[in-house]
């Protein structure tokens, strides 16, 4: 069967942009997810939860492929040749398969859409990260052939050179709805005391864990879990031995990956996202807020744009003291409040029907 559209994705796991992967494909329909097939990288090691077997249980034909993607191993003389040979091969494979559209799914895919220069391909890009101003040149070059970009946020699209951001819809990130499963616990079934938080991630140092364990050493208001892990390269922070060493550490709970979130935020009550870079969008605080659970969020990026003061807490990046004293000052009655109010948030602005319309649009499919 011919192959209209294909997807080229990063990494193979279930962080956030993973996710993101998989809400684009539920809203395609069934003879469009069977001409539809997904290209993931072969130079990295499966998640412990894999992108590709939730992509399979969707219908989609998934194969792993050496693309070119754009890491920090190819800025080297070894590392660039070997993304150029990547390049040519990618761009050879593409020509066999012969799609209609190539869907870049992160920046880091900008090589090889670069490839695919003076094909008929139409050509889009999902943006799912804030460009710094030193790399934006690089990127906004490679991606020059780019016929359209989806950004999930006004700060993504911000991040870009006008001449690009011009090309570019915003489309809002989703978050499955929560309470369309069976028996999700609202915040009336826990206790008010003590107030549960929850914090989860990828322990990389942007993040803002080792802010939110000093944090919470100064001040503990109740009980924090932290789930997550390392990223599968590049530097991350050593959470667990942050916590040992923290005065507080009685109250924090440490877990590892799990594949849903969802039963975490559901024993939570409040979700923390204390993030010191900018956001592209904050996808952890929106699974908070479909849950009902208000937000303490950096003020940073994306989530500055959606985590208000009717929903949650903005406090100021890296900041320690600031974090504890809203930690501090939060009340079972401003969590309920909030959270109500995050709910309605979630459902007029973030539900997946609207990111469905607004994404098919987006792409030319509707």
């Amino acid at each position: 069967m011919k192959t209209d559209l294909l997807f080229v994705h990063s990494s193979d796991e279930l962080y956030g942009a993973d996710r993101v992967l998989g809400y684009m494909l539920d809203a395609l329909t069934e003879q469009e997810r069977a001409r539809t097939r997904v290209w993931l990288p072969s130079d990295l090691e499966h998640g412990q939860f894999p992108l590709c077997e939730q992509l399979r249980a969707r219908g989609i034909r998934v194969d792993h492929v050496p693309l070119p993607i754009l890491r920090r191993a190819n800025l080297t003389p070894r590392g660039g040749v070997d993304l150029t040979r990547r390049s040519i091969a990618f761009r050879a494979a593409v020509s066999q398969l012969d799609p209609a559209v190539v869907y870049g799914t992160t920046s880091a895919t900008l090589p090889a859409l670069a490839a695919l220069r003076g094909t008929p391909r139409r050509v889009l890009l999902h943006n799912q990260e804030v460009w710094k101003p030193r790399e934006a040149k690089v990127l906004a070059a490679l991606a020059a052939n780019v016929d359209g970009v989806i950004a999930i946020s006004e700060a993504t699209r911000d991040s870009m050179p006008p001449g690009l951001a011009r090309r570019t819809t915003v489309v809002a990130n989703t978050t499955p709805d929560p309470y369309a499963g069976a028996n999700f616990a609202t915040l009336s079934t826990l206790p008010a005391s003590p107030l549960k938080f929850l914090a989860a991630g990828r322990w990389t140092a942007n993040k803002g864990f080792d802010v939110l364990i000093e944090a919470w050493g100064c001040a503990p208001s109740g009980e924090l879990a932290i789930v997550g892990g390392p990223p599968p390269s590049g530097s991350a922070l050593d959470v667990p031995a942050l916590v040992a060493a923290s005065p507080a550490a009685s109250t924090v709970k440490v877990m590892t990956e799990v594949d849903s979130i969802n039963p975490l935020i559901a024993d939570s009550h409040v979700v923390v996202m204390p993030s010191t870079w900018d956001e592209p969008f904050g996808l952890v605080a929106l699974e908070g807020m479909a849950a009902g659970r208000p937000v303490v969020a950096s003020r940073v990026g994306g989530l500055a744009q959606f985590v208000t003061d009717d929903v949650g807490w903005l406090v100021e990046p890296g900041d320690p003291e600031a974090l504890a004293q809203v930690l501090a000052q939060i009340t079972y009655d401003d969590v309920v409040v909030k959270g109500e109010r995050a709910r309605a948030v979630y459902l007029d602005r973030f539900a997946p029907r609207r990111f469905h319309a607004a994404w098919r649009q987006a792409v030319g499919l509707s």
